[in-house]
């Protein structure tokens, strides 16, 4: 007979703690980060505060050639409420890359370094757009084609909450693009840019989150696209040791791990975000994910040492 800790567990009841931090969710992105980085993040700040956090040109470029893509291929697209919106008139390559034009010149750069790589970029933006339609096509999705489906899995507390990139009745995709690196400055100021070589095996981060959408899904077949410039590949679990049915059964226990050890440090924080901070190591070397803008980052080292201090 299975062990019943507390009658919240018996009533299904969400802990005061996880409606404290107005937690009602983990999903792929806060699971594959560092603890420390996810407590800041989805704890001590709020969607509008993080709605305040550093963006770039390679964040908006994956996006926009991610959306176009989807309203070149998709019947149905989902918006961030859950809303389906019919897409019954489907993009041309012409109407696709006037839309893209449109986006790429709206984008406003972060600041002088996000406006050095716009500017060297900017142009490849088609390019991009081509080779993720070749590798949309080349998986035939059947219609009804579905786009940013929100799908969950359930865990101990709450759930796990993500959207598929496209999905018809038998398979799903999840695409993520490599963007190219800048050279070294020319004489007139402007910089070259460099090909990034698609991986010859998935980031782990990726190849979890496509597990998560197969688990979710109800066990649709799943692929993982990469583009750049020049070119797609497409791993599977005919050509990826890390998208095996075996492999990606470890992927779901990791993340089930993850979640196990965010619900302890909630539930022991009595839900005190300065307590919850006070256990976390933020590693400040690690720029990648504390790369929030300046301002922004000196406020997560301002409340983590005032947690600290009170430990």
């Amino acid at each position: 007979m299975a062990k019943i800790d507390n009658l919240d567990d018996v009533l299904n009841i969400l802990p005061q703690q996880f409606i404290e931090f107005d937690l009602d969710h983990y999903s792929p992105t806060q699971l594959n980060q560092p603890l420390a980085v996810w407590a800041y993040k989805y704890i001590a700040c709020n969607q509008e505060q993080r709605r305040k956090f550093k963006t770039n040109i390679n964040m908006f470029f994956g996006t926009t050639i991610g959306a176009i893509t989807q309203m070149m291929f998709c019947d149905e697209i989902w918006t961030y409420s859950s809303n389906k919106k019919e897409n019954n008139k489907k993009l041309s390559m012409d109407e696709a890359i006037e839309l893209l034009n449109q986006e790429m010149n709206n984008y406003k750069p972060w600041d002088e370094k996000d406006q050095e790589k716009y500017a060297a970029i900017k142009h490849l933006a088609v390019d991009y757009l081509r080779t993720s339609y070749d590798g949309w096509k080349s998986l035939d999705f059947q219609s009804p084609a579905i786009a940013e489906r929100n799908v969950t899995m359930p865990l101990t507390h709450v759930d796990l909450l993500g959207r598929i990139d496209g999905e018809d009745e038998l398979k799903l995709l999840e695409q993520k693009c490599k963007l190219p690196r800048l050279g070294r400055p020319k004489k007139d100021g402007t910089r070259t840019v460099s090909t990034t070589k698609l991986p010859d095996t998935p980031q782990i981060d990726h190849a979890r989150q496509t597990a998560f959408y197969h688990f979710a899904s109800g066990g649709k077949r799943p692929f993982l696209l990469y583009c750049n410039e020049k070119e797609h590949k497409i791993f599977d679990s005919s050509n990826c040791d890390l998208l095996t049915a075996d492999a990606m059964q470890e992927h779901l226990e990791y993340y089930k791990r993850q979640s196990r050890l965010r619900d302890r440090h909630i539930l022991n924080s009595q839900g005190s975000v300065k307590t919850l901070l006070s256990n976390m190591d933020p590693d400040w070397e690690h720029a990648f994910y504390w790369d929030l803008g300046d301002e922004q980052k000196a406020k997560a080292q301002a409340i983590y040492q005032e947690a600290h201090e009170l430990s």
